[in-house]
C-alpha cells in the first residue's frame, strides 16, 4: 500500500469529515449538537446587517446557505451536506427577510 502526499482538492472534500456529515443520514441533528450549532452561528446570525454580510459570516464559520422548497437551509461549505433549516437555529426565513429585505437570491 502507498501513501500518497499529492491528494487534489477534490480528494480533500470528497473524504473529508465533518461533525455535520451525520445531517445528511438522519432527518435532524440531535439536540446536542443543535445546541453546539446554535451557540457557534449566534454571533453571525445577530451580526449580520444584509444578506451578503450573513453569507460571508457564516462561510467564515465553514458554512452557506440555500434556498430550497421554499426554506432557507444552512450547508456545510466542506461537504455540501444541508444540515437544518435557519427556523431550527431560532432564525425563521420570513425574520431574515424582515431584517435584510427582499428573499435571498438563490444559487
Amino acid at each position: 500500500m502507498t501513501y500518497r502526499d499529492d491528494k487534489t482538492d477534490n480528494e480533500d472534500l470528497a473524504y473529508g469529515q465533518t461533525p455535520w456529515g451525520c445531517a445528511s443520514t438522519r432527518k435532524r441533528l440531535d439536540s446536542e449538537s443543535m445546541m453546539l450549532l446554535r451557540a457557534n452561528l449566534s454571533e453571525p446570525l445577530n451580526r449580520a446587517d444584509s444578506w451578503p454580510t450573513l453569507r460571508e459570516l457564516l462561510r467564515g464559520k465553514g458554512f452557506d446557505m440555500k434556498r430550497r422548497e421554499g426554506r432557507l437551509r444552512l450547508v456545510d461549505l466542506q461537504s455540501r451536506v444541508e444540515i437544518c433549516t435557519f427556523g431550527l437555529l431560532g432564525h425563521p426565513r420570513a425574520e431574515l427577510e424582515k431584517r435584510f429585505g427582499a428573499p435571498m437570491q438563490a444559487h
